[in-house]
């Protein structure tokens, strides 16, 4: 059983054997802060043995992995925040029982940028999160609470008219941030244009006729990563107007990571995105709803709660709940039960926007989907999550890394 913490060990490299391969490895470009490399240990290993990693020119800080068998593909998790910008050649070593010794060597290539980063990565030394690791990736090793988003202080309204005094924002932008401070959310009506949303529609439409990912028309399921295969689609992901709002919130560049379309109202309940969608420092993820339609009631319309952002932050390690490998029961007693406690404090808004308006809200932001009263009322909308350039960004849920668009494409 390996875990996420690692020792630190001496090690003089001498190889012996060909039994250790790199099988998949990550690209730093397209994931936030985390990658994972997949070490192949060979069938010709009879007795198993210890496997080891460290940077090249850094051998004094080589980390003792964990017990490996024959043929045992190990995913090891590189926090690539933490290293220096450029090629970096990671070593792994397998010290077999038999002394036999096999290294297998891989070049990342880091490119980390922006105050953001430069911090994560301080406050994760300082904290000793570990550079290399096997297991999931968790809330433990990271040190929340060292770091405050601008949004969460008590001087928010301050930060916000510093940047409309500079000329950084116009007095419109002002406004809508000042109520994603006060309530967790902001809405920006027309914000995409009419023809940009018509030919996106015209994609779902296709899409469905196609039987994508066997969608159901009529169902509450949705629709994952269309962006990859549509244009349209992947326009709007990428639109500059929305993440606009996204880089003010984040006071830097957001990356968008994903798209999730539906077409009738998801009838979700209520719940907070953060423990799926995970960033390090806390804040540094949101969420961006674009209307794809006028919506209407009962429809199983969007439902907000207002204020509920300062509740205080579920990660699933306070909830006894371990990370979800398929089956969601465990997580909707433990986890979902927390949320549903927390609605009563709280009087919920009913979203029925215009076609084209965009609503981006706080990570932490109580939200749901309606019942839908009237089951042939379509409910169209994108939702597209992002997280700002320079966090560790990962699935808390599920202990997966979590990835990110590359930065050539924000242009």
């Amino acid at each position: 059983m390996f875990s996420i913490l690692s020792k630190k060990m001496e090690v003089a490299v001498t190889s012996t054997a060909k039994h250790l391969g790199i099988g998949h490895a990550g690209n730093p470009a397209d994931f936030g802060g985390i990658v994972r490399i997949e070490v192949v240990v060979d069938q010709a290993v009879s007795e198993g043995g210890e496997l080891s990693v460290y940077r090249e020119g850094d051998e004094s800080a080589a980390v003792v992995l964990g017990n490996v068998s024959a043929g045992e593909v190990v995913p090891v998790g590189v926090h690539f925040i933490l290293l220096p910008n450029g090629v970096n050649r990671l070593v792994f070593m397998l010290r077999e029982a038999s002394g036999l010794v096999s290294v297998a060597t891989h070049d990342l290539t880091v490119e980390n940028v922006g105050s953001l980063a430069e911090e994560t990565a301080t406050l994760m030394r300082a904290a000793g999160s570990p550079l290399f690791f096997v297991g999931p990736c968790d809330s433990t090793v990271y040190p929340y609470g060292k770091h405050v988003a601008w949004f969460d202080r008590p001087d928010a309204k301050d930060h916000i008219r510093k940047l409309q005094e500079r000329g950084e924002i116009s007095a419109e932008e002002a406004a809508h941030l000042a109520h994603f401070v006060d309530k967790g959310f902001l809405m920006v009506e027309g914000l995409i244009d009419d023809k940009l949303v018509d030919s996106v529609n015209g994609e779902i439409d296709a899409a469905i006729a196609e039987g994508y990912q066997g969608y159901k028309l009529g169902s509450s399921q949705r629709i994952e990563h269309l962006h990859l295969s549509r244009p349209n689609m992947r326009k709007l992901w990428l639109d500059a107007r929305h993440r606009r709002y996204a880089d003010l919130i984040f006071g830097v560049q957001s990356r968008p990571c994903q798209t999730l379309t539906y077409v009738f109202g998801s009838q979700q309940d209520e719940h907070q995105d953060l423990i799926h969608l995970t960033p390090f420092p806390a804040g540094y993820m949101c969420g961006v709803w674009i209307a794809l339609q006028d919506v209407v009631a009962d429809s199983g319309e969007l439902v907000v709660y207002p204020g509920s952002h300062r509740e205080p932050r579920v990660y699933l390690q306070g909830t006894g709940c371990a990370k979800v490998k398929g089956n969601w029961q465990e997580f909707g007693e433990k986890v979902c039960s927390i949320w549903a406690a927390m609605t009563h404090r709280y009087e919920k808004f009913i979203y029925r926007p215009k076609k084209g308006t965009v609503l981006i809200w706080h990570e932490n932001l109580l939200h749901a989907g309606s019942v839908r009263l009237d089951q042939s009322l379509e409910r169209r909308s994108v939702v597209i999550h992002s997280f700002a350039d320079g966090a560790a960004v990962y699935y808390d849920s599920t202990g997966l890394n979590g990835s990110a668009a590359r930065r050539e494409l924000l242009v």
